[in-house]
């Protein structure tokens, strides 16, 4: 009788280390480098995947979409995000240089996330209007790629080269 309950312990024991082994070789993985899962940026695109960062995430135990906008050249003047495919496009604008929405949702749509792109129109300072246009994705899937485009270029500056030129001289400056 002896024996079993040595047998027991050892086997709850080992089940332990193993389930303890099991998480701790999830955790890297659930928090992945988010250089590594995101697409690579094209150089033609350089300065916007340097001066602009969103994401929208999906969190299915809360039914809940977190959508983040962040502008680290610090020149958005108003920020319109949209999220389409809805039923009632849902619609929000801001006047922050960053902020984090969150959206409710009962369920994943039916035909998948790719059926509902999240859209940021921007009035940028130096830019002009631009819009950027990801899609929502779950946590544990990799970013999907994001779509820069100029709409209409910024009265300062003639070209997207310009801008690039003048913001190189602000960084060289002494």
């Amino acid at each position: 009788m002896v024996f079993w309950r040595k047998k027991s312990i050892m086997a709850v024991e080992i089940t332990t280390v193993a389930l303890v082994l099991s998480s701790l070789a999830l955790v890297p993985f659930l928090q992945t480098d988010e250089q590594a899962t995101s697409h690579p940026c094209p150089e033609t695109h350089k300065l916007f995947c340097n001066s602009f960062f969103v994401d929208a995430v999906y969190e299915p135990e809360n039914n809940i979409v977190k959508i983040t906008y962040s502008d680290n050249s610090k020149m958005t003047s108003l920020a319109a995000l949209e999220i389409l495919g809805m039923e009632e496009t849902f619609h929000k604008e801001f006047s922050q240089q960053s902020f984090v929405e969150i959206v409710r949702f009962d369920s994943a749509p039916k035909y998948g996330w790719a059926s509902m792109p999240v859209v940021f129109s921007i009035n940028h300072e130096g830019l002009g209007k631009i819009e950027l246009k990801t899609e929502i994705h779950p946590y544990d899937e990799p970013k999907p790629k994001v779509i820069y485009s100029i709409i209409s270029h910024s009265e300062q500056r003639n070209t997207y080269t310009e801008f690039m030129e003048d913001r190189e001289t602000e960084k060289n400056k002494p």
